[in-house]
């Protein structure tokens, strides 16, 4: 079953219902947290034998809204339909959890009730972005706006075992994001963290990579703060939307652009669905015990629908379970080995500092 915060989003709560019960027709057992009276409503009005189907509804009288803040709401709010639905996770009486509202939110609630996988400094949104000739797997998107080299390079792990996963590619090739391929460029973090997979011989670093080559298939996994990536991801979806805006005021201009446009309709729609963030529903909150899908906050039912039904088959595959067995055992090694350069390191710093003494 999968818990649905009702209230999250710019839409809210009736895209997300609308959303919950077209998962729901599709045989996907869905919990609705939410304002009862609002939740029945209209469940009422979209489908009158919707009790007929796999929903269960927890009344809830608190939300939290997009432009709270967000750790003060989780640990105020206990009634809010984010935290139920987040607790729900934790009881097991859930298995995942998708919300389309307040981010920052749902990474708090999700870490401090749900909780995170061992070693794991911050979780991270991941998710894949189409390319020329397949797609790139691009995190954090949005979770974490400031972000330590150690926190990237965690980044860097969670995309590597991901991709494993899904594409089954043993050595996915890794790159930072940057204002520039050279070692050199890039922020204060964004060196630390180029010097840091450099020297990591668990990933298969490739470098530094510009935003507009990242969409040539020369790597699998890029990493980047949230607040970056993010910034990229609307971006990505503006662009694609004012092309498409462009395209249907040029073809309107005159009577062979307009036939040009009737035959080339479904080569546009190809493209469209490709790119349409509503199919893909929503990104994967990595780092976290439980699957956690945030899904955007402009989101329509349909990509409600769609972020419900990656939820359920993540659960069914038990992906999830894999993907945090590896990332703990591979993070757990690292410790390790960190541990143990700078215990050397220090011996040797003590061992210099007796020489000179003498």
């Amino acid at each position: 079953m999968i818990a649905v915060d009702a209230m999250g989003g710019d839409y809210a709560p009736y895209v997300v219902i609308e959303g919950a019960l077209r998962a729901a027709q599709r045989g996907i057992p869905v919990y609705l947290f939410g304002d009862k009276k609002k939740i029945y409503t209209h469940l009422d009005s979209l489908y009158k034998k919707w009790r007929t189907l796999p929903i269960s509804i927890e009344p809830c009288t608190q939300i939290i809204g997009m432009e709270e803040e967000a750790t003060r709401s989780v640990v105020r709010k206990k009634d809010a339909s984010l935290v139920r639905a987040a607790q729900s996770v934790k009881d097991g009486r859930t298995s995942a959890l998708v919300s389309a509202g307040n981010s920052g939110a749902v990474l708090v609630a999700s870490t401090l009730i749900i909780g995170r996988v061992e070693g794991v400094i911050r979780p991270a949104l991941g998710n894949f972005v189409p390319t020329h000739n397949g797609s790139i797997f691009c995190l954090d998107l949005g979770a974490n706006t400031d972000c330590k080299a150690e926190y990237l390079e965690q980044f860097a792990y969670m995309g590597h075992i991901y991709v494993q996963l899904i594409k089954k590619i043993a050595a996915p090739r890794v790159a930072l994001l940057s204002n520039g391929h050279e070692p050199y460029k890039g922020s204060v973090e964004v060196k630390a963290t180029y010097e840091l997979l450099q020297n990591n011989k668990d990933l298969n670093f490739v470098g530094n990579i510009e935003a507009r080559d990242m969409f040539d298939g020369r790597v699998d996994i890029l990493v980047t703060d949230g607040f970056v990536g993010n910034v990229l991801l609307k971006g990505i979806q503006g662009t694609i939307g004012v092309l498409f805006a462009w395209v249907r005021t040029e073809s309107q201009t005159s009577w062979w652009k307009k036939l040009c446009g009737f035959f080339a309709k479904t080569l546009f729609k190809s493209i469209k669905q490709k790119t349409d963030h509503q199919r893909i529903g929503g990104a994967l909150l990595l780092g976290i015990k439980h699957p956690v899908v945030v899904a955007h906050g402009c989101a329509q039912a349909d990509a409600i629908m769609n972020a419900i039904i990656f939820a359920h088959d993540t659960v069914q595959s038990k992906r999830i379970v894999q993907f945090n067995e590896t990332l703990s055992r591979l993070l757990s090694a690292r410790r390790r080995f960190t541990a143990a350069v700078k215990q050397k390191v220090q011996s040797v710093f003590k061992w210099a500092k007796r020489s000179e003494q003498l």
